[in-house]
């Protein structure tokens, strides 16, 4: 028995370009680009977060160093009603303080396959030493 392939009357072999819009085409390009766009955007707004981190923190070093007591408990209840009122003076200060806190409490960095929390040991290590 033989095999054989039939092909409609109407058959056409395709060329080189022609199959690009069998194998992806405009809307995979326009989606990779995308991609691209969106992990520039991403890393952009990764080095804001830190970099405002890194602000808020030395302000924070600075009224630390002035403002602390031999008490640790007094130290943390004037530290959050100072973070209060900065955050509550302006939107823009919410912003840029929940914005530092967020990086100080979540940022982390894979080093090796590795989380390493670079913003709560950052913010201890400047904090204790303040």
């Amino acid at each position: 028995m033989e095999m054989t392939v039939r092909m409609p009357a109407n058959y056409n072999v395709l060329s080189e370009n022609e199959m690009t819009y069998t194998t992806g085409g405009a809307w995979t390009d326009w989606y990779a680009g995308l991609n691209v766009a969106g992990d520039v955007v991403g890393a952009v707004m990764t080095g804001v977060m830190i970099v405002n981190w890194l602000d808020m923190l030395g302000g924070a070093r600075n009224w630390v160093a002035a403002n602390k007591t031999n008490d640790l408990v007094t130290n943390l209840e004037n530290g959050v009603k100072a973070w209060v009122d900065y955050t509550s003076a302006s939107a823009w200060n919410a912003v840029r303080s929940i914005a530092a806190t967020i990086t100080a409490v979540g940022g982390t960095v894979l080093i090796g396959g590795i989380g390493i929390p670079y913003g709560l040991i950052g913010t201890a290590a400047a904090l204790l030493t303040a």
